[in-house]
């Protein structure tokens, strides 16, 4: 049996070990336009794309302690967490918003629940996506997000 039949023959196997790590609940929103908020300014409007299961992992930085990737939110350049987000390779693709830069540009995800041992800090926060990678041999979806 040649290599890629090995890995072909064990993937099945390993995302089921993936997912299994996915103890996050996380609800999934993507943009559709602006409205009016309470102050009369335009504000993004998103519509719920479901729930799935994730992971939050904060990726280590290739050469060093810093990021070597931004993102523009409100005018503020936030570090791009490169394979932050882990969805199981099954859920749907959320479409990345680095093109725009700015909030209400891309889909976005909302810590909803934790497992018991996930750190309850991370319960509310949200993430947008900026990027979609797609490899061989996937385990996850390794989403590269912002932290909102």
């Amino acid at each position: 049996m040649d290599i890629n039949a090995s890995i072909a023959a064990e993937l099945p196997f390993l995302r089921q070990q993936a997912e299994s790590m996915m103890t996050l609940t996380l609800a999934a929103y993507s943009p559709a336009g602006l409205t009016k908020g309470p102050d009369g300014y335009d504000v993004p409007r998103f519509d719920p794309e479901g729930q799935t299961f994730g992971k939050v992992q904060a990726g280590a930085q290739a050469g060093g302690d810093t990021p070597t990737r931004y993102g523009k939110i409100g005018g503020t350049d936030r570090p791009v967490l490169a394979g932050g987000l882990h969805i199981p390779i099954t859920a749907k693709i959320p479409n990345p918003g680095e093109q725009r830069g700015q909030v209400g540009g891309a889909w976005e995800y909302e810590i909803t629940a934790i497992g018991p041992a996930d750190d309850p800090a991370l319960l509310g926060r949200r993430y947008m996506v900026v990027g979609v990678p797609a490899k061989s041999y996937a385990t996850a979806r390794r989403l590269d997000v912002i932290e909102l």
